[in-house]
């Protein structure tokens, strides 16, 4: 009888860990991106100037490539604004992967400080991780055309 091959093998979901920390980054929020968030949300108040999903979407991405994970949903909590002409730096690491309705799922948090070591949030991303060799934005595409 011959080795029965797993029909998940080749998924990115396979390859990542639990508890596996990915590359931090950092960037500096300057004035005119929090101005031009503002006008987007038509809000002059507005704190934060991106989703916060965006950083573990980031992380994973330049990790295991950009079609590797689909953002399908994501939880923010947010602790200090912002302040413009700063650094933020951003932390990130898998913290959980399942399968539901045989489909993978990838959980990645990040958390963002600022230079002077405020915590400004802590994101998660939920994500449908892709096959290895099959890009999800294919996978979309072919559903669409049907």
């Amino acid at each position: 009888m011959g080795k029965v091959e797993d029909p998940h093998s080749d998924w990115i979901w396979e390859k990542v860990q639990i508890d596996e920390e990915l590359e931090p980054y950092d960037y500096v929020v300057t004035s005119e991106m929090l101005d031009q968030y503002r006008n987007i949300v038509d809000n002059p108040g507005a704190a934060y100037p991106t989703v916060a999903g965006r950083h573990a979407l980031r992380a994973f991405s330049e990790k295991y490539g950009d079609e590797s994970l689909m953002n399908v949903g994501a939880e923010c909590e947010y602790y200090a604004a912002v302040v413009p002409d700063r650094r933020v730096f951003v932390t990130s690491r898998i913290v959980e992967k399942y399968f539901r309705r045989d489909k993978p799922y990838i959980i990645v948090e990040a958390k963002t400080t600022d230079e002077d070591g405020r915590l400004i949030e802590i994101s998660r991303l939920v994500g449908l991780a892709a096959q290895a060799d099959k890009p999800l934005l294919d996978e979309v595409a072919k559903k669409w055309e049907k």
